[in-house]
């Protein structure tokens, strides 16, 4: 009866799927818990059979919402109306063109290969509240078309929008956007007589473009947080800037990052006409950046300069610690006193103020799925080993596609890195894989170079790693990596990165670490010898939607060599001692987010770090809420009554704090004669309920001794994660 096969019919609402396993390895079943309600919602769609890919389209018009199998669909141009929705497998499916029908709401399409394909938005009809998520290497492509509060997830490709005659582009999230070769990455244009505005790309990544990177014309508004520009122009085969904005109202940039040196033809960073121009943290620049006549350039946080465009220059220049100069200067003057000129006061206090907007909503969280509850500990003892099940799945079929179930295993699964292996549950609140122990990693990655592996819909819990990546089982640099909805229980560490090469432009989709000592660790080898193969770098990878709950340390990432643009989008951190540690990074940020429940030191330390639209509340730290060298804070609200920034030893500060509101002291407490640098800091409308006496429009703080520069009253709230 050893080797008796038990046959199982799992059903979706329209399709079934076999499951074969001998009877000592049939996976205990899961308690009645449910799924997160994108999970649901993926797997109640029609489970459309490769075999049948021809009939795409007739599925989608019959059923509403369809799901594919892995596999290459494409042969078949299709289009989307209203309330359809098209879910690729976590493998990505390569697919053919798409046109997205004019009038359209409520579209989805999600993990899907349209490679060298468009996506066509078609002119006639507003195409409105349609959700792109994990889009790989197709082109979104619309001439006078009309979008608005449309929602692009992980795209990567080109984005080119042409309104310029006709239609518009309206309060659009981009938020995750790489594209990679070719030319004319981003072309947004518009017109005058129907304005496009309120678009708002959040964690940008132009790589290495062959020619020109954009061409953004005729809006009314447009806004990039965290840029970042490698290699453009890299065959010499364009003129243009890096970021090419013509006859643009408001341009708003943030955590402007990259390098151009090894380019055949370099042009300037940027090469700006706009009415007011914004930037927080730009370390990237060259001294040909362009800005025009009539532009109002507020800067705070940058280096290096620009040059205006030639005649006469209408426009001001208010740049607050340029070049670490840590003075607020006016049109080439330093301002050491509080000005009085009321022309110049109105101007700038316009330009500061703006026009109050909608923040982007605030997330909801689910409470995560806990199939195995509080006794999963005792419940495993003297359960069957299924590791050779899963890991004869792994071998023989690429991607083990686990029914709904608990899997116990007593030694490591062995993953390859090749893009093509896998593991794919039912969801994380029905397939479960447990270790019998917990000192072995469930999962460890093997081999891999520019490439990735496949893991989705399912609750990886005990062991002492979730999934391991190590130079153990040889040099691996991971790349367009999409795990999504995984929950991590009950581990040493959720995800080690241990001395491997790389971890580069990934996508963390929807993840939970609960209960774990680290959630996500990279772990290099220290000190660093120079040698980036056992760096485990971590760059431009986006954490979307993560949960870090009651983990002591949320995200630890102390690089050695420095990691670059990672970003915290829609996170949830609640419950340990500190939320996120970091160490050598270059504009890491965190938007969107709510940390909450902290008990240890600090909440957030790094040497520097973002904050956008984030809310800290009800913590109970023993310090204050961050450590880092240098912060950059727009539009968050801290409501705990505490300190906000600790000194460094050995380094000053230079903290950056735009519209935002603070209970605790905002003003660090530097020992005297300890070693530890002074403060400076540069506050723009801002509310210190701590400190009435800085809570004015702009402020200038050098070496600790503080400069109010327009002394009028603030008016806090986001000017950027906003809705138009």
């Amino acid at each position: 009866m050893k080797h008796l096969i038990y046959f199982l019919l799992f059903s979706t609402a329209v399709f079934s799927q076999n499951y074969h396993y001998a009877i000592d390895e049939a996976p205990a079943k899961t308690p009645g818990v449910e799924n997160q309600l994108e999970e649901i919602a993926y797997f109640g769609a029609y489970l459309l059979p490769l075999t049948q890919k021809a009939t795409l389209q007739v599925a989608l018009d019959k059923y509403g919402s369809v799901r594919l199998e892995k596999g290459d669909y494409s042969g078949v141009n299709i289009v989307m109306k209203s309330n359809q929705k098209l879910y690729g497998h976590p493998s990505l499916n390569k697919i053919s063109a798409i046109t997205i029908a004019a009038g359209s709401t409520g579209v989805v399409l999600e993990s899907l290969l349209p490679a060298d394909q468009n996506i066509t938005m078609q002119a006639g009809g507003v195409i409105s509240y349609c959700t792109f998520k994990s889009i790989k290497f197709g082109t979104l492509v619309g001439t006078n078309v009309m979008m608005e509060n449309n929602t692009f997830i992980n795209f990567s490709g080109p984005i080119r929008i042409d309104c310029s005659q006709s239609g518009y582009i309206r309060n659009n999230k981009i938020i995750k956007h790489q594209s990679q070769g070719g030319a004319n990455m981003l072309v947004l244009k518009g017109n005058s007589t129907t304005p496009s505005y309120g678009n708002v790309s959040l964690h940008t990544n132009f790589l290495t473009p062959h020619g020109d990177t954009t061409d953004l014309d005729g809006l009314r508004s447009l806004t990039f947080v965290g840029l970042d520009a490698e290699g453009w122009n890299l065959s010499g085969e364009g003129t243009k800037a890096m970021i090419s904005a013509n006859n643009i109202g408001d341009v708003k940039i943030t955590n402007f990052n990259g390098a151009n040196s090894y380019s055949a033809v370099k042009t300037p960073s940027f090469d700006i006409d706009a009415a007011n121009v914004f930037f927080l943290e730009k370390p990237m620049n060259f001294p040909t950046d362009v800005l025009s006549l009539r532009a109002n350039m507020f800067l705070v946080n940058g280096t290096g300069t620009y040059i205006r465009k030639p005649g006469t220059v209408t426009g001001f220049d208010l740049l607050a610690n340029l070049n670490s100069s840590n003075m607020i200067r006016y049109n080439g003057v330093d301002q050491t006193t509080t000005m009085t000129n009321t022309a110049v006061i109105n101007n700038i206090s316009n330009t500061i103020l703006g026009t109050k907007y909608t923040p982007w909503s605030r997330p909801s969280w689910e409470t995560l799925p806990n199939p195995l509850g509080a006794n999963w500990k005792t419940d495993r003892v003297g359960k069957p080993d299924q590791t050779s099940y899963i890991q004869g799945l792994i071998d023989s079929k690429g991607v083990a596609d686990l029914p709904e179930g608990i899997f116990y295993i007593g030694s490591t699964l062995k993953l390859p890195v090749d893009s093509n292996h896998g593991i794919v549950g039912q969801g994380t609140g029905k397939t479960v894989i447990v270790g019998l122990t917990d000192n072995f990693p469930l999962i460890s990655l093997t081999g891999g170079q520019d490439a990735n592996f496949i893991l989705g819909y399912l609750t990886l819990q005990g062991g002492s790693v979730g999934v391991y990546s190590s130079q153990d089982y040889g040099s691996q640099h991971i790349t367009y990596q999409n795990i999504k909805f995984v929950v991590f229980r009950n581990q040493n560490y959720g995800m080690q990165l241990r001395r491997m090469k790389g971890f580069d432009n990934n996508f963390l989709d929807n993840l939970g670490f609960v209960d774990c000592n680290i959630g996500f660790f990279q772990d290099p080898l220290t000190p660093y010898a120079n040698d980036i193969d056992t760096s485990s770098f971590v760059d431009k990878t986006m954490f979307y939607k993560n949960q870090f709950i009651n983990s002591s340390t949320g995200v630890s990432m102390m690089a050695t060599r420095a990691d670059n643009l990672d970003a915290w989008v829609d996170c949830k951190f609640d419950g340990g001692r500190v939320a996120i540690a970091l160490n050598a990074q270059n504009t890491p940020l965190a938007a969107n987010c709510d940390f909450t429940n902290y008990s240890g030191v600090n909440i957030i330390t790094s040497n520097v770090f973002s904050l956008y639209n984030s809310n800290i509340y009800n913590n109970k730290t023993t310090g204050p809420t961050i450590n880092a060298i240098s912060t950059n804070i727009e539009g968050c609200q801290f409501s705990d009554n505490v300190p906000l920034f600790s000194p460094v030893m050995f380094n000053p500060l230079t903290n950056h704090i735009v519209n935002s509101t603070i209970t605790g002291n905002v003003v660090t407490q530097i020992p005297a004669n300890q070693g530890y640098g002074l403060e400076s800091a540069i506050y723009v409308n801002s509310t210190f309920l701590a400190n009435p006496t800085l809570s004015k429009l702009l402020v200038n703080v050098k070496a600790g001794v503080p400069t109010v520069i327009i002394n009028s009253t603030p008016n806090s709230y986001p000017q950027l994660l906003v809705t138009q």
